[in-house]
């Protein structure tokens, strides 16, 4: 794509990220940013930084707080809800979740909450994108699997529990 081509993008990314002023202005961009999914405060805080006055941005979080526009345990719910129906484990949760700024106590909250079956989340995901199991064993397949499994953020339990068949399953 040409320059050219791109130049309205450009100038209207110049316009989102022009330096907040007031507060009125503030407040505006974050209900417009709230409005599309749930952030946590720490997100928040790091995304506005460079762009408005840190005490007006701390104002007017705790103000959002209190009117219970931004919720970090909503987001925490959030987070949960999502990554586990996206098929991630339980330990990926936790880490996107502390990489966001939640604290533990609200995503172990959540956790509880939300009672997700991580055995069967498992069992779901490794049927989903491996389907039967390994007839005969072979180690460079197998590997691949633990792997891809792992990096989903699932326990060696919840893997073995999920790489299990009956002869009733397959």
């Amino acid at each position: 794509m040409s320059r050219a081509a791109l130049r309205p993008f450009l100038r209207l990314k110049v316009c989102l990220l022009k330096y907040l002023e007031s507060e009125s202005e503030l407040r505006k961009a974050l209900i417009a940013l709230l409005s599309r999914r749930e952030y946590s405060r720490a997100e928040i805080e790091h995304k506005y930084s460079n762009r408005c006055d840190a005490k007006l941005l701390a104002a007017v979080l705790d103000d959002f707080h209190e009117a219970g526009y931004q919720s970090d345990q909503r987001c925490a719910g959030m987070i949960v809800r999502s990554k586990a129906q996206q098929g991630y484990g339980k330990m990926r949760v936790l880490q996107d979740a502390r990489r966001r700024g939640v604290s533990d106590d609200l995503i172990e909250d959540a956790l509880r909450e939300e009672a997700i079956d991580w055995f069967e989340n498992a069992r779901r995901v490794y049927r989903s994108k491996f389907g039967m199991p390994l007839k005969d064993y072979d180690r460079k397949s197998y590997e691949k699997r633990m792997r891809f499994m792992l990096s989903r953020g699932f326990s060696f339990e919840e893997i073995k529990f999920a790489t299990e068949f009956t002869d009733e399953e397959c």
